[in-house]
């Protein structure tokens, strides 16, 4: 579609979904209110930001009190017929209401990037995302059927089974996963004797997790199970909605009449033209959701915009994901993204796995090396660990600037099947789930 009949389109359905929450929604009527905005100031996308930001944590906090969906339920439950979590990783999960049209939305928006990620009718994919309220299980599963792809809903858990039912199937399997699982999933098979590239497993799909977007963590993964990787972009709340083609030149977002994508200082909090190789955060409007729709929530997710043509053919903006905004901390003025510190350690491999996660024991500002938690590969001469510890000190000194404290734990204590947590502000109350070894 031609750029001017898509902000047309767009428009007309953000007026659509703005004159509507005035009307059912107190929550954002009161917001806009406050703010000091009124219905007719909405006439088109370049309109948006007028409108306030929402946050995850104005409407978990509401659910807190035991509303089921809270202040931004804006349709009877009668009309709802999916209630899905997000994964709360940071922060108090929030559940989420879904109409029939909603899954349609969202199955519409992943089919897209699933295509766009080499899936296709007559794949076989085995989900091994959490299907206990996590929306990454049910909804995510609905795009692949979207699509027409066989997909068996396996979840977490029971390891051992699923690479034992895998070692049966004789015909090709997609696997569709965090990045982190595919490693554990990998380690696990070895443990039992199987070799990974014996499986027949020819795709991944990847999402839930920024690790595929560091080139040496996807080729650890290719290499470990001689797959082709994709890796898939969304958010529980919006949805899934930007993929990777084969040319791998970033995440296309595929949200097109459906959803609107903003781009973010998110220190300003001004708004950034798209322009190729810009940096912001990312923000979304949905303008089709019926029950709990958003508008400009932020995902606090810093990614690199390109508008330049790809070889594919696809004209819409793509990113790189450079991990979450508030996942950013600062160390004597440095500024540190998690992903940074995967990078060096990646780089450092055989000795360390390239698994890791920070400890941060005081709110900022920091004037203290962190603590950084590093598995250390069983190949490593246990005699040289100090030699690893001071190697990693030396290289995240030169290449990043600031200081750490490391501590190595053994191999596969940290890859999990869940999301792999990079980072725990403990002066928060958030405890790193494993013991130090």
């Amino acid at each position: 579609m031609p750029d001017e009949a898509l902000f047309n389109l767009e428009s007309e359905r953000l007026k659509a979904k703005i004159s509507q929450l005035f009307q059912v929604n107190d929550f954002y009527r009161e917001k806009w209110h406050q703010a000091g905005v009124g219905l007719n100031d909405i006439q088109d996308l370049n309109d948006l930001q007028k409108l306030p930001f929402t946050e995850k944590d104005e409407l978990a906090n509401e659910q807190r009190s035991g509303a089921l969906l809270g202040v931004n339920q804006s349709v009877a439950l009668t009309e709802i017929i999916r209630i899905v979590g997000t994964g709360g990783t940071t922060g108090q999960p929030l559940r989420l209401g879904l109409t029939k049209n909603d899954l349609d939305t969202y199955s519409e928006m992943g089919a897209r990037a699933l295509w766009a990620m080499g899936c296709r009718p007559d794949d076989f994919v085995i989900n091994c995302f959490n299907y206990s309220v996590y929306a990454g299980g049910t909804l995510d599963q609905n795009s692949f059927e979207k699509l027409g792809a066989a997909i068996l809903p396996y979840g977490v858990g029971q390891t051992n089974r699923l690479l034992k039912m895998m070692a049966s199937v004789k015909e090709d399997i997609c696997l569709y996963s965090t990045p982190s699982y595919a490693i554990h999933l990998a380690e696990r098979a070895k443990e039992i004797g199987i070799s990974p590239k014996e499986l027949n497993i020819t795709k991944g799909f990847f999402s839930g997790e920024a690790g595929l977007q560091v080139p040496d963590y996807r080729l650890k993964i290719e290499t470990i199970w001689g797959m082709r990787t994709a890796d898939l972009y969304g958010a529980a709340e919006v949805g899934a909605q930007s993929g990777e083609c084969e040319y791998q030149t970033g995440l296309h977002f595929f949200g097109q009449g459906l959803l609107a994508a903003e781009l973010i200082n998110p220190e300003t909090l001004e708004v950034i033209p798209k322009t190729d190789g810009v940096i912001g955060e990312l923000v979304f409007t949905t303008l089709m959701y019926e029950a709990c729709p958003l508008v400009r929530f932020r995902t606090h997710d810093s990614v690199q915009v390109y508008t330049k043509p790809c070889a594919c053919g696809r004209t819409g903006f793509r990113f790189h994901t450079m991990g979450r905004s508030d996942d950013m901390f600062v160390v004597k003025g440095v500024n540190i993204f998690p992903s940074g510190v995967q990078k060096i350690l990646l780089s450092l491999q055989p000795s360390v796995t390239g698994e890791f996660y920070i400890v941060l024991n005081v709110a900022p500002p920091i004037d203290y090396p962190p603590q950084i938690r590093v598995e250390v590969s069983n190949e490593a001469d246990a005699s040289n660990h100090a030699g690893i510890i001071n190697e990693i000190k030396l290289t995240i000194r030169e290449q990043l600037g600031f200081s750490a404290n490391i501590t190595l734990v053994r191999q596969g204590s940290i890859a999990s099947m869940h999301k792999t947590q990079r980072l725990y502000r403990t002066y928060d109350g958030d405890q790193p789930p494993h013991e130090i070894d």
